[in-house]
């Protein structure tokens, strides 16, 4: 049911109220009112990982809860501190620091864009036209889905009510509008590939993040190992502190098993986010124990060779960088997470705030200083993470290390929710259509979340995924590698090949960007009318999207649209854009994968030693 609330005198822009009325089952409930409820559950199902992927960052789920605009930049930064970040040293490594800090900013650069679009695309789908469409398809209504808007064309409603930008719909994540653009722009000629590109792009969520936990594992067996070898050097030698001397880091993802499978096995978010609280106090203290002892504790000499370059050779190794660089820069599996916390979501790339790119700012210079001055320190001897080089003779340092490993352990198992969740959509999908899936109320006790056929299921899954990761830390227990395989395969495909080609499609073709008047708007553009100048945020206009100049409406209600020689420079602009980021990602994909699976192979036949340098 849609209430149109007309202003005729007012300069103030016209605001859409939108419900949908839900129907009352009473009594026993028919074929179609179960099918109804699958669909509900369904959906319910499609958000646990929103849910759980708010939890694991500290951000409030509940409407009551809003999160500001600083509240959101410091979840931002906070949600780059971990495994990527603390390997940023080791990235430099593999680039020299004029190169590193170059990189480090172009590759920021270039973050900002794609999420500044995919935030974009996904406040335009669930504001202004989009609405209408989105709802009548939703409800089953393919006469108005498909742009039959019996007579109610949106190119005759006024100008304001047309570039509304209020958030109407509920929040999408990722994988939801990317596919939402596939069904919706480039007037539908990839609506069929919207299917795949939401389930390509859920894949790769969870075999990137699946891939943070194994990197997880590895940090607290390397720091256990490097611990349990100091306090047990001088152990006699008839005693049992002496067998775990020298002990090969392959036993250590084993040993550590007795507090990775408890933590990972907890379910339930309310248990979970203490963790998260926990986790979050110890890695921001470790990381400001770790500049101190960068910037001002004792220098350790280095050998000439060994000493920080300022450009390294051969440029192959400039993948590696990639890939561990964008490990530590990208935030987009929590990016929606925090637009949709937030109390005005417009502002997280619109005026005046611009959180997101304040947030990239704060990102960028934290991550190029750690790894200059954390390269400067040590050279080579950079490890896959900064903390097992800091001094193995000093109380603080272990204190640090421990606090880092501990963080990281705890943050475990918000991370692998997130995961499961995510596979566990896929897998519960394939169970109900295994189990029948009829009518029947018994069958839809056995299907239901909270039946212990399904509990079972779920908790197998999640015992084998935790398993696997101490599986992969032992057959692979080089943390460098690792870290840079998993940007430069999965951060890669995320950040970047898929938000390009998506901006690709919302741009298709000339008629869309002809149409396309909203994202300047939504970046506090003027929009002019007969009566005022709005340059307001919450009085903006919005339409599909997309960049544009500025609208003007004149007082007939018209719109002078800029001219078509400036759109089609911005076009022309846009795809070669595109098209450089895409050949960059595929290079350091390809490249990255290809050098980092070496290095791990070359390491799994091995003792566990880094591979050599290329």
């Amino acid at each position: 049911m849609v209430e149109v609330q007309s202003q005729t005198t007012s300069p103030k822009p016209m605001v859409i109220r939108r419900c949908t009325e839900v129907p009352i089952a009473v009594g026993s409930p028919s074929a179609s009112e179960m099918r109804r409820r699958r669909r509900r559950h369904s959906r319910l199902m499609s958000n646990a990982s929103s849910v759980v992927s708010a939890a694991a960052a500290g951000i409030p789920t509940s409407d009551k809860h809003k999160i500001s605009n600083n509240e959101a930049l410091m979840h931002m930064v906070k949600a780059t501190i971990g495994g990527g970040f603390l390997a940023m040293p080791e990235a430099f490594h593999n680039i020299g620091i004029v190169m590193g800090v170059v990189g480090t900013i172009i590759l920021g650069l270039s973050v900002l864009n794609m999420m500044s679009c995919i935030v974009r695309c996904s406040q335009t789908l669930r504001s202004g036209k989009y609405v209408d469409i989105i709802l009548a398809e939703q409800n089953g209504n393919k006469t108005v889905a498909n742009g039959e808007n019996n007579g109610n064309d949106n190119s005759k409603l006024p100008p304001r009510q047309r570039y509304s930008n209020e958030l109407l719909l509920p929040p999408m994540d990722y994988p939801d509008t990317v596919a939402a653009v596939f069904t919706y722009r480039a007037q539908g000629r990839f609506a069929k590939y919207a299917s795949f590109a939401r389930h390509f792009t859920s894949t790769i969520l969870v075999a990137t993040y699946y891939g943070v936990n194994i990197i997880y594992v590895c940090i607290v067996a390397s720091t256990s190992k490097q611990l349990i070898d100091q306090y047990t050097a001088n152990a006699a030698v008839d005693s049992w502190r002496h067998s775990l001397h020298g002990l090969s880091i392959r036993w250590y993802p084993i040993i550590i098993s007795v507090l990775i499978v408890p933590v990972g096995m907890v379910r339930l978010i309310k248990y979970l986010v203490p963790f998260s609280v926990a986790a979050n106090a110890c890695l921001l203290a470790g990381t400001a124990a770790v500049f101190y002892f960068i910037l001002i504790g004792g220098q350790d000499s280095l050998a000439p060779e060994e000493q920080a370059k300022l450009v390294v050779w051969p440029a192959t190794r400039w993948t590696l960088f990639a890939g561990s660089a964008l490990c530590s820069l990208e935030g987009v599996g929590m990016l929606l997470h925090i637009e949709n916390a937030m109390s005005r979501p417009l502002e997280l790339v619109g005026p005046p705030s611009y959180t997101l790119h304040r947030a990239m700012v704060v990102i960028v210079t934290m991550n190029s200083a750690l790894g200059l001055f954390g390269y400067l320190r040590y050279g080579d001897r950079c490890e896959g993470s900064i903390s097992l080089n800091l001094p193995q003779d000093n109380r603080l340092s272990e204190v640090i290390k421990i606090m880092i490993a501990l963080g990281i352990l705890l943050t475990y198992g918000l991370q692998l929710t997130v995961t499961t969740d995510l596979a566990w959509q896929g897998l519960r999908s394939k169970l109900v259509k295994s189990m029948g899936g009829s009518n029947n109320d018994d069958d839809v006790a056995k299907d239901d979340d909270s039946s212990p056929n399904m509990i079972t299921y779920y908790y197998s899954m999640r015992f084998i995924l935790i398993l696997g990761t101490i599986m992969v830390a032992v057959a692979v227990p080089d943390i460098g590698p690792l870290v840079s395989l998993v940007g430069s395969v999965g951060f890669s495909l995320l950040g970047l090949v898929v938000p390009v080609i998506m901006e690709t499609v919302w741009y298709w073709s000339e008629e869309d960007e002809d149409n396309s008047l909203e994202q300047d708007c939504l970046e506090g553009k003027t929009v002019t009318t007969s009566e005022t100048t709005v340059t307001d945020v919450g009085t903006t206009a919005a339409v599909d999207g997309r960049p544009a100049t500025t609208v003007a409406v004149a007082a007939d209600g018209s719109e002078r649209r800029p001219s078509s020689r400036g759109r089609g420079y911005r076009r022309a602009i846009r795809h070669l854009k595109n098209l450089i980021l895409l050949l960059l990602s595929l290079l350091a994909l390809v490249g990255g994968a290809f050098y980092n699976i070496r290095d791990i192979m070359a390491g799994a036949f091995g003792d566990g030693s880094p591979a050599p340098t290329i």
